[in-house]
């Protein structure tokens, strides 16, 4: 039974590295995602404050600034589309690997109960052997006392 604990306490440590390692390769991803994000909101505000004729001069340069706005902003939706099934496929690993790891850390706790019975039942049984073997000597020592009859005045 013990090769049973020790192999689920390995397998435990070996999920929870895993799951280390694709959690922070997630958190990294919720990182650049919320970076894009950023990225996105400040152009799209530029492109609302910014992209107003303020003069007769800077009308010809106000539909390239809105072309290249545009552009930068199709390339972050781009980039967040090819971020965006990574993400979920570590998501959903995650939570598959908490669910293993959950049974994995029930069946640990399973097999030490089980491990810890047993050895509280061999504990009782040498205790009551002891309790026995007491009880047969102290029934000797008191029959070889009284049963000599003789007593010291």
């Amino acid at each position: 039974m013990t090769d049973r604990v020790h192999t689920l306490v390995v397998l435990e440590r070996l999920r929870r590295h895993e799951m280390a390692a694709e959690a922070g390769e997630l958190a990294m991803l919720r990182a650049q995602v919320a970076t894009l994000e950023n990225t996105r909101a400040e152009l799209l505000e530029r492109l609302h404050t910014d992209a107003r004729i303020i003069s007769i001069e800077a009308a010809p340069y106000v539909g390239a600034f809105i072309r290249g706005i545009r552009n930068e902003e199709a390339q972050i939706n781009r980039d967040l589309a090819k971020t965006a099934p990574r993400v979920q496929a570590l998501e959903t690993a995650l939570t598959e690997q908490f669910r293993e790891l959950s049974t994995i850390r029930l069946a640990l706790d399973k097999a030490r109960d089980v491990l810890r019975d047993a050895q509280e039942g061999r504990d009782n049984k040498v205790a009551e052997e002891q309790a026995l073997l007491r009880w047969a000597k102290a029934a000797r020592y008191g029959a070889k006392t009284s049963s000599g009859g003789k007593s010291r005045q």
